[in-house]
């Protein structure tokens, strides 16, 4: 009992601390996070528009390895520092009548899918699985230099 009310007692200046502090303010897409674009079309489009290739990763909301993804190696500072050289794009293959179009136009059978498209959205490569972000990373350089015709950007 005694640890309890001296461990509540020594994180009561912290927890008055954080209170009074100004709240973040909130800005578009930081250096430290992806900018997943809101569609594919949104996607697609932007991607026409800058020759930039497209990375869209078809997920669905119960898939397990989708989750760590997102949890780990979307937040892995390697696959954000990549991800700068592509537009970015999550689709879920089951949320509505065109995400499950555009999954079967694309064959996909298993999830996590991550397609590396050109900009004019012809499949280039694709990986299935939740990658840690040092085994994605090569890959989607690899599969950028297949997109830009044999070029790094």
């Amino acid at each position: 009992m005694k640890k309890l009310l001296l461990c509540a007692f020594l994180a009561l200046p912290l927890s008055a601390s954080y209170s009074n502090a100004a709240p973040a303010k909130k800005t578009a897409v930081s250096k430290s996070q992806v900018n997943w674009r809101a569609s594919f079309p949104v996607a697609l489009a932007e991607a026409k528009r800058t020759g930039k290739p497209i990375f869209v990763d078809f997920y669905t909301t119960w898939c397990g390895p989708c989750k760590y993804l997102d949890a780990v190696t979307y937040k892995d500072p390697k696959f954000v520092k990549e991800s700068k050289n592509w537009i970015m794009v999550k689709v879920d293959a089951e949320k509505n009548s065109a995400n499950v179009k555009l999954a079967q136009k694309y064959k996909i059978d298993g999830y996590p899918s991550m397609l590396f498209l050109k900009s004019n959205g012809k499949e280039t490569g694709r990986e299935v699985g939740g990658y840690p972000a040092d085994q994605l990373v090569p890959k989607m350089k690899k599969a950028i230099v297949a997109a830009n015709g044999g070029t790094r950007v």
